[in-house]
């Protein structure tokens, strides 16, 4: 169902064709990663990237050959236009490119938005109307599987732009037409980095990215609020008269603590409020989903021995760290272990899948006590070992109640959710 770019050329040699891509990056502000196989532009968010890779031709002194692509959906007919752009000024010598829009053939950038990315737009609003009114729960639409989950509201869709009503793209389509709604669900539709562009990538990462956490958190936190407020800010320069989320700018300003200077101008009026990450998300570790603050950090924990932890965390305050850890048996399925039975208030329950078994005890970490709730889940195969551990004993409440969220799913279930929307 996506929309795309393929390509395939020659190049004298790698060195050249990075050096022209760095140049290229450092005059358009796109983002450029290289390794020993190829090269990565990254032009937008939402998979805004044009992929270059390269081999050895079969004379060791003729030219490379090389292959890409480019992905334009979701992000929308402005990432096609400039991948094809880009292509146009690299060293790619022989060039074939498979490009189902057309645009690299006849350049007609409003001919391939209306004969491509409506007709794919009109599909996802077709899927949302018919689904509407059924109380239905869960749909994501261009939504990455590999990434947490929102919490779920019934009747309603998520995107990378935003949540909505079933009902509204739908009605936002019939009341503005089409082009009207493609301005606000694809991230980069116009022909250049426009203002909408810069507001519609500052929606993005306030519904995707932000934490809604003070920037002195750290540094990640930090640049994800700039980078929302320097768009915002760009945006209101670039067309005054735009519509844009100026509630959701102050929130961030508080947070960065940054004085406002957007000029006065129309708020966008939506009824969700940006910010999936300001609820409870789930996070899916093979068939195993743990729901937890979408304002927690998270990092992977190395051990001295080998291995390491998923680790969350809110780094602000005392409250619970949580680490999760999966083994898989060789044979048969997986037990419960011996370790619980000396712990407080031990209990189980019954998933659909599987089971867990979890309690809590008193530890000591450099002197300090502590409160670490203990969790094993088992899914076939697999065991999955969780702690939350805490300085306040009233914190279990908390850790009690995620824990009570905590499920497994099939990898046949996981395998279909996959194909159905991607």
């Amino acid at each position: 169902m996506s929309i795309r770019l393929r390509f395939t050329g020659e190049t004298d040699r790698p060195e050249v064709l990075l050096e022209a891509a760095k140049i290229l990056a450092e005059e358009r502000n796109y983002r450029l990663g290289a390794g020993e196989r190829g090269l990565k532009v990254v032009m937008c968010p939402l998979g805004g990237e044009l992929t270059i890779l390269w081999r050895p031709g079969e004379d060791p002194a003729g030219p490379w050959t090389v292959r890409g692509e480019c992905v334009s959906t979701p992000a929308g007919a402005g990432l096609h236009r400039a991948a094809v752009e880009l292509l146009d000024n690299l060293p790619i010598h022989s060039l074939n490119a498979q490009d189902e829009t057309g645009f690299f053939r006849h350049r007609d950038f409003q001919r391939m938005k209306e004969e491509h990315f409506y007709p794919w737009l009109n599909t996802l609003v077709d899927v949302c109307r018919q689904e509407s009114g059924k109380g239905v729960s869960g749909i994501q639409l261009c939504w990455d599987l590999e990434q947490y989950a929102p919490e779920d509201i019934p009747d309603t869709v998520i995107t990378p732009m935003g949540r909505f009503r079933l009902s509204e793209l739908a009605e936002m389509a019939e009341r503005g037409g089409i082009e009207a709604l493609a301005e606000r669900f694809f991230l980069w539709n116009g022909r250049t980095q426009d203002a909408r562009f810069f507001r519609n990538r500052a929606i993005n990462t306030l519904w995707e990215a932000c934490r809604f956490a003070p920037s002195t958190r750290g540094l990640e936190d930090t640049a994800v609020n700039n980078s929302i407020l320097d768009d915002l800010e760009r945006a209101a320069r670039l067309d005054p008269g735009l519509p844009l989320p100026r509630s959701a700018y102050l929130e961030v300003c508080a947070l960065a603590d940054r004085a406002p200077s957007l000029p006065e101008g129309p708020e966008l009026k939506e009824e969700f409020s940006p910010g999936y990450r300001k609820g409870l998300v789930t996070h899916a570790l093979g068939t195993l989903r743990v729901t937890l603050p979408g304002a927690y950090l998270y990092r992977w924990e190395p051990w001295d021995n080998g291995g390491g932890a998923h680790l969350w965390s809110d780094d602000t305050s005392d409250g619970p760290v949580w680490r999760v850890n999966a083994y898989r048996i060789r044979e048969g399925d997986a037990r419960f272990t011996d370790n619980l039975n000396t712990l407080h208030g031990v209990e189980g329950r019954t998933l659909k899948g599987g089971a867990l078994r979890w309690g809590w005890r008193e530890i000591r970490e450099e002197g300090e006590r502590l409160y670490q709730a203990e969790c094993e889940v088992i899914a076939g195969p697999s065991l999955f070992f969780l702690t939350a551990t805490c300085s306040d004993p009233g914190d279990l409440g908390q850790v009690a109640e995620l824990i009570g969220r905590v499920s497994v799913v099939s990898g046949a279930v996981r395998a279909e959710t996959v194909q159905a929307w991607k």
